[in-house]
């Protein structure tokens, strides 16, 4: 008898026990459960949404025109039965319509919650990603539409509207891409439609535009914009509240739909992304710019397209770039004909100069545009004697000055011709033609190689000049014949260009 009150006695234990567990399980169950509708709600809502109400808010409920944006902190808090009212029922006297199919529309009490659901939890990236697999290509990188009404309308805004007018059609051109259709920012770029900015004098605002931001995206815009563009973007800038109290704004186009099964709509698509959010970087048919020379055999030739795939989806890597990242501003489906477009240039690429796109026509920074003047020479202050004991130290010997640089070139040069047989990393073997062996020569420091790079491939006709240094040879320049491609490593005196010698 006893034995059974202890086995019972036990069981209730372990009842008591199991359930104390249960109960404080439940909490936690009862979250995970709710999560996973939520994501099965809005996982339905997406089609939903790409299929009715993408034409409107914009495939990534960015808002198109004068609809809202449907992507706003907002929506996200607003209580769940204003947001299904709104759905069902619309909104009077606006182009919001009825979607209920009480009211007439075409949608179930389950869709429109599954709709409100996508407002309030969903990501609006994974939208977008959805709308580009069914073939509707957002307009978040289009250059908007800017009308001659509306260009009319600033011009009459005062003595200064037909430069404001000239500013606004450049900003829609140029900026929009990284800073948004109406100055609202993105992941690119700030905000500039704001008071502070406007509060900026005139003087400020050119100066951040032509020499950029260092440590962001903001590249230096001095060699692309002509002081007439620069003055008339900056006025447009102080004054962009003055043209929205008269209900002027930028409109992106809507999305299109497209044939992912055709490959002339693809690579069509993928030429208008270029055009509109490539061409101010890499510039007009990818000739380069602020940007390397895309539409180039040096390019081209040497990228894959998995390599031009990444450094679209995740910028540039060499140091200072100012390539951004546009992975979470373009769809996979507008990635990939970005990069088929980028492929079509290849047939018919040229070698080009000077293909790393460094200060391409821009005659050098604002401070050495100036005419010199004979009548007063600029006087160096503590070079002669500072730069006599580093020479002093090194000749010869391929050791360090006092001042920790590597010395100047002493020993004669000689020039070679040859083939590539190797690259690892900076160290070059290359076949000398005249003496029918393999030499070895060094190509900078690693640190400063790596982002100055030429294309070096096994095979490629090359010539240099180099000297023998402390153990190998140091090279002057070197010159892809293969590629036409040209690097110089020291300047005219010998001095290490990474020294930033003259």
């Amino acid at each position: 008898m006893q034995r059974y009150l202890i086995i019972g006695f036990v069981a209730l234990l372990g009842l008591v026990v199991g359930l104390g567990v249960y109960a404080s399980r439940e909490e936690n169950r009862l979250a995970d459960a709710q999560a996973n509708l939520r994501q099965q709600a809005v996982s339905d809502a997406a089609v939903i949404y790409v299929e009715n109400c993408a034409v409107c808010h914009g495939a990534s409920g960015e808002g198109l025109g004068s609809i809202p944006p449907l992507d706003s902190e907002a929506l996200r808090t607003m209580e769940y039965d204003a947001l299904f009212k709104i759905i069902a029922r619309g909104l009077y006297n606006t182009p919001m319509a009825a979607w209920h199919q009480d009211e007439g529309g075409i949608l179930t009490d389950y869709q429109i919650d599954q709709l409100v659901a996508q407002i309030r939890y969903a990501d609006w990236g994974q939208i977008r990603e959805l709308a580009a697999q069914r073939g509707m290509i957002p307009a978040s990188l289009a250059v908007p539409d800017v009308t001659e009404a509306q260009l009319a309308q600033i011009s009459a805004l005062g003595p200064e509207g037909q430069l404001w007018s000239e500013g606004f059609q450049l900003y829609a051109n140029t900026c929009v891409t990284c800073h948004g259709a109406n100055g609202e920012g993105s992941t690119l770029g700030v905000a500039l439609n704001t008071p502070e900015v406007r509060a900026q004098d005139a003087a400020s605002l050119t100066r951040t535009i032509v020499e950029g931001v260092p440590g962001t995206m903001m590249a230096a815009w001095g060699t692309l914009l002509e002081a007439s563009e620069l003055e008339a973007l900056v006025a447009f800038l102080q004054h962009w509240d003055q043209l929205e109290a008269q209900g002027i704004a930028l409109e992106m186009p809507a999305p299109q739909m497209i044939d992912l099964d055709d490959p002339e709509a693809i690579l069509a698509l993928g030429e208008r992304l270029f055009v509109s959010t490539c061409t101010s970087c890499h510039g007009d048919n990818g000739t380069g710019g602020l940007g390397p020379a895309i539409n180039s055999q040096q390019f081209l030739s040497r990228q894959d397209d998995a390599a031009i795939t990444q450094a679209i989806t995740e910028g540039g890597h060499r140091p200072n770039s100012a390539m951004p990242a546009f992975g979470e501003r373009l769809t996979s489906v507008e990635i990939a004909a970005l990069v088929s477009y980028i492929r079509s240039l290849e047939e018919n690429a040229p070698v080009v100069a000077n293909p790393r796109g460094t200060q391409q026509g821009g005659g050098g920074p604002p401070w050495l545009q100036a005419t010199p003047d004979p009548a007063n020479p600029i006087q160096p202050r503590g070079q002669g004697q500072g730069q006599g004991q580093g020479q002093g130290q090194g000749r010869g010997q391929g050791q360090q000055g006092q001042n920790g640089q590597t010395p100047q070139q002493s020993a004669p040069s000689t020039t070679y011709r040859g083939t590539v047989v190797s690259v690892e990393g900076n160290a070059l073997t290359f076949y000398d033609e005249a003496s029918r062996t393999n030499l070895e020569a060094m190509l900078g420091p690693p640190w400063w190689w790596e982002p100055n790079a030429i294309a070096l491939r096994p095979g490629d006709r090359i010539n240099l000049e180099g000297f023998e240094g402390e153990g190998h040879m140091e090279l002057n320049w070197i010159e892809n014949l293969t590629t036409g491609e040209r690097l110089d490593l020291r300047t005219p005196d010998g001095n290490p260009v990474w020294q930033g010698g003259s």
